[in-house]
């Protein structure tokens, strides 16, 4: 069963994000890709509701190469994927980061002041 955690940090005015996926296990798991693609991070308002739009997604207006593609996750190591969002308003947020893998689904949650 792999693991995730989304960690950000200030960085050139902006915030920097890393999605990291550990694999406790035995074996090596390897993640598949639909497309270039490997992370999304959106970020909301930390008090909105459940139906809010996100103030920033790093795949927003993005277009990615359509070539199938996979990443292993070795047996106790992980696997960084990242974002930045490049000008942020200062406040509260939630930001959810999810590997846009196929067949399973990891994310992790973290919530930032700005």
């Amino acid at each position: 069963m792999l693991e995730s955690s989304l960690h950000s940090r200030r960085h050139d005015g902006g915030l920097a994000f890393e999605l990291t996926v550990e694999n406790p296990g035995d074996e090596p798991v390897e993640l598949s890709f639909p497309d270039a693609q490997r992370v999304r991070v959106s970020v909301y308002p930390a008090d909105a509701d459940d139906d809010a739009s996100p103030v920033w997604r790093s795949d927003a207006d993005q277009m990615f190469a359509q070539v199938l593609g996979s990443e292993t996750v070795p047996a106790g190591e992980s696997v960084t994927f990242g974002a930045a969002w490049q000008d942020p308003e200062p406040g509260e947020y939630l930001a959810v980061g999810e590997v846009t893998c196929r067949d399973r689904e990891l994310s992790a949650e973290e919530t930032i002041l700005f």
